[in-house]
């Protein structure tokens, strides 16, 4: 009886040395097998600021100015004598009655003549009945004259704007009956337009 269960004491011990010996030797493999984990990068304390974000210049869109969109009054007075093409008006300084192709607008001597309308000055001339003259060629197509002056700040082939000085009034000869004043006629693929039209829109400056 107490041989056999020193046998079986024996046995028992022999069973759990061989299993601690076995798991001894896994261990070791495993350890052997399994490659060591790699150091995770360091995180920083405070992230790394984006670069900043950068813009194109801004282009400005090129712009055309339109011209000839408004008029603008000549002289500082009104109407004294009305557009008359197929009327027979008596021009009491040259004693004869014939039409009137254009308006006449009172005026001070000396004062500034300025201009109603865009546009390229198409012709400069002295003339002995009408003094100085100035013709435009408007941005809408119409031809302007402006009759009177005592001299010219302008010259032929040079662009103008509205509002622009043409140049002092003096005297118009064979209208002197009327006193100080501008006389303007407009025309338009040869026919005579009433200067009215244009006047009736025009803004004082």
């Amino acid at each position: 009886m107490e041989h056999a269960y020193l046998v079986t004491l024996s046995a028992v011990v022999a069973i759990i040395a061989a299993s601690a010996m076995y798991t001894g030797h896994i261990r070791e493999e495993n350890a052997e097998g399994v490659q060591a984990a790699a150091e995770a990068p360091e995180i920083q304390a405070t992230a790394t600021p984006l670069p900043e974000a950068t813009l194109a210049p801004l282009q400005p869109a090129s712009v055309r100015l339109q011209t000839g969109g408004g008029t603008v009054w000549p002289v500082s007075g009104e109407i004294i004598r009305d557009f008359a093409p197929d009327t027979l008006v008596l021009w009491a300084t040259l004693a004869c009655f014939q039409p009137h192709d254009g308006v006449d607008v009172s005026a001070e001597s000396g004062e500034d003549v300025l201009l109603m309308m865009d546009g390229v000055v198409s012709n400069v001339t002295m003339d002995e009945l009408w003094g100085w003259r100035v013709q435009v060629e408007q941005t809408d197509g119409a031809l302007a004259t402006y009759a009177g002056l005592a001299a010219v700040d302008v010259e032929a082939g040079q662009s103008v704007t509205r509002g622009q000085v043409l140049g002092p009034l003096g005297e118009i000869p064979c209208e002197a009956e009327l006193g100080a004043h501008l006389h303007i006629s407009i025309s338009r693929n040869g026919g005579a337009e009433d200067p009215a039209d244009v006047l009736s829109r025009a803004s004082r400056p």
